[in-house]
C-alpha cells in the first residue's frame, strides 16, 4: 500500500467545487446553447478540462494515487489515450 494519506473531507470539498467549475467551463466551451459545431480549438479545451476532471476523480474520490503497482499510471494512460482518440476523431475530418 502507498503511503499517501486518504483525502480529508475538505480536500474532497474543494476538489468538488473544483469539478464544479469545470463543469461550468465544459458548459461554456461547449458553447452548449450555440447551433453551430465547436472549432477544434474549443474541442481541444473540452478535452482538456475532460482530462482534469476524470483525473481530479481518479485521484481524489477513487484514491487511485493510492494504488500499487502502477494502476494509477495505467488509467491515467488509458484516459489520455481516449482523449487523443477522440480528439483524432473530430479534428481527422477537417485535415483530409
Amino acid at each position: 500500500m502507498s503511503s499517501h494519506p486518504p483525502a480529508t473531507p475538505r480536500k474532497l470539498t474543494i476538489i468538488w467545487l473544483v469539478l464544479m467549475v469545470l463543469g461550468l467551463a465544459t458548459m461554456l466551451a461547449g458553447k452548449v446553447t450555440a447551433t453551430e459545431p465547436v472549432g477544434i480549438k474549443w474541442m481541444v479545451i473540452l478535452m482538456t478540462i475532460t482530462w482534469i476532471k476524470a483525473n481530479l476523480i481518479l485521484r481524489y474520490y477513487l484514491e487511485l494515487d493510492a494504488a500499487t503497482g502502477g494502476w494509477s499510471k495505467v488509467f491515467n494512460s488509458l484516459i489520455s489515450l481516449i482523449i487523443l482518440v477522440l480528439l483524432g476523431l473530430y479534428i481527422g475530418p477537417s485535415l483530409i
